[in-house]
């Protein structure tokens, strides 16, 4: 059986924070909003005036973490209010933990990104953390998000390096959709990839490729570009719902592995990480020169980490390359590779796709 899942509506556009009440109005009287403290101080009255005054808004800080304990926190003043609608402002945690409190309270959500650093908004998923800052469980949920409403006035006033995490995030669509596809994997609604879901996937890759350097530029200069607006929708939509409707593989898992590490600070955002996870799983299953180059280039254009050392992993012992690698082995998603994913293996990506990025780094290339 083939699933095909998607938000219910998606809009993006400068200034389409103003149009809010017109795309959720219908869905009630009583409005839970989350969002970090930053966030309410710089948009709680843009949201309060869209939305009108014949409305109830209730404001809940959001702590920051996706965590069971900052979720029932939530989930309590939520159901206290009588929320008819969950609404999640901000990054990638502040809308997964939104939509477990949707969940939960069996309401609709809606998902404003105030950056575009990951692919979470459109998705039916919330990666749930623990204490220690890694990943302990993943959430799937019957029903994608209402609306995803993008709007590139408050992006393009985010910090460059997020914007380019999300390509980063995006880098890792196709090369871990296609491995998927190949393979029959299932996908994360539980069902096969169709090839709407395989070419929404190719075209981000392309899109990202094509134009990311430039939009890059754009973001430098706090200018809102059609190159800029076409990577947006790469970071947010397409890589959302091309992830989620292909299936993942090991494109995110050496990036896991490395968060495992005790006494490592994490200095990578979550999109930096899935790129040198992504060079490490295409030199896994063996890509061609030609394609690691076209990564790697890209990568090293724009700002991505293509060493260990690129994400603060300097001096990294033997035993912690072995904790790294048993992580990584861990991961559900390392399954879905067509060879039996060995320790040996996982360890000797890590190893060479962080001496291509050296080679990288003093000028030299594959090809």
């Amino acid at each position: 059986m083939q699933i095909f899942g998607a938000c219910n509506r998606y809009v993006q556009g400068y200034g389409a924070l103003g149009e809010l009440k017109k795309y959720t109005g219908f869905m009630g009287k009583t409005f839970f909003i989350m969002a970090s403290k930053n966030r309410l101080r710089a948009l709680e009255n843009t949201v309060r005036e869209a939305m009108g005054s014949d409305l109830e808004l209730v404001f809940f800080e959001f702590g920051g973490e996706c965590s069971w304990e900052e979720i029932r926190k939530a989930e309590k003043a939520a159901k206290a209010a009588g929320a008819d609608a969950v609404f999640g402002i901000g990054g990638g945690k502040a809308a997964d933990a939104a939509k477990v409190v949707a969940h939960l309270l069996r309401t609709p959500v809606v998902i404003i990104p105030t950056i575009a650093a990951s692919d979470a908004s459109t998705s039916a998923a919330s990666l749930i953390y623990n204490a220690q800052g890694t990943v302990e469980e993943v959430l799937n949920f019957p029903r994608s998000p209402e609306l995803v409403l993008v709007d590139t006035r408050v992006l393009i006033e985010a910090p460059v390096r997020l914007f380019v995490a999300g390509m980063g995030d995006a880098l890792s669509t196709y090369v871990g959709a296609k491995v998927c596809q190949d393979n029959f994997v299932d996908n994360h609604f539980g069902g096969k990839g169709t090839q709407t879901a395989l070419a929404i996937a190719r075209l981000s890759y392309d899109t990202l490729l094509g134009l990311g350097r430039q939009a890059k530029a754009a973001a430098d200069a706090r200018a809102v570009t059609d190159a800029y607006n076409r990577i947006v929708e790469v970071n947010i939509l397409m890589s959302g719902l091309g992830f989620e409707n292909n299936g993942s593989a090991s494109d995110h898992s050496f990036y896991f592995g490395a968060l495992a590490l005790p006494g490592r600070e994490e200095y990578v955002f979550h999109g930096e990480g899935v790129a040198f996870s992504t060079c490490c799983q295409m030199v896994m299953q063996g890509a061609s020169d030609g394609e690691l180059d076209e990564v790697y280039s890209f990568c090293l254009d724009v700002g991505l980490p293509i060493t260990l050392g690129d994400m603060r992993l300097t001096d990294l012992t033997e035993e912690e390359y072995a904790l790294m690698t048993e992580e990584t082995l861990r991961q559900q998603f390392v399954s879905a590779h067509p060879f039996e994913v060995t320790f040996e293996k996982v360890y000797g990506a890590y190893k060479t796709a962080d001496a291509i990025g050296h080679m990288y780094k003093k000028g030299g290339r594959l090809i």
